[in-house]
């Protein structure tokens, strides 16, 4: 006896399919119609991940934030030079810890990618400014750090402002 050839095999099957098709016009022409429908419409929805967004990895980003921005308002308050900078230094510290959260949760979609790859391009310029900020100190120490730093994150602020945006948007 003759063993089957995948050749064989393939034809085998592509006529058992067409004979399928042909004994059932009905039921192969109403799956054709709804597979269509419903390819349509998969690829043709906008998935809003925002919601789910702002429930699952917005709540780790603000706590994370929140403790970057009340240790800087705690540099600008601090009752003298050393306390301030102490503040300033924990803060380029809770800067790099944002940028770890962030990098660590990451969104689904295309829109949500962009808008999430702002917010990390941000918070990689914070901390790089703040590493310059904190070498040009060791170079000058007269320098007003503090209002360097404020003139960095206006320009960089910009930034954060397109993902807020993002997560705002209704």
């Amino acid at each position: 006896m003759k063993e089957p050839s995948l050749k064989s095999f393939v034809s085998s099957i592509l006529r058992n399919l067409v004979d399928g098709i042909r004994g059932n016009r009905l039921a192969a022409a109403l799956s054709l119609v709804a597979f269509l429908a419903v390819a349509t419409f998969a690829l043709s929805s906008q998935y809003d991940e925002r919601p789910r967004y702002r429930e699952v990895i917005l709540p780790d980003i603000e706590a994370a934030e929140n403790r970057f921005f009340k240790t800087l308002e705690a540099a600008e308050t601090a009752p003298n030079e050393t306390w301030r900078l102490h503040y300033f230094l924990i803060a380029h510290q809770e800067a790099r810890q944002v940028l770890r959260v962030v990098r660590r949760r990451q969104p689904r979609t295309r829109d949500g990618i962009q808008a999430h790859s702002e917010l990390i391009r941000y918070y990689d310029l914070v901390t790089e400014a703040m590493a310059i900020i904190r070498t040009e100190m060791s170079v000058d120490e007269k320098l007003d750090y503090l209002n360097e730093w404020k003139s960095q994150q206006e320009q960089l602020l910009r930034i954060r402002e397109n993902w807020a945006a993002w997560v705002t948007l209704r």
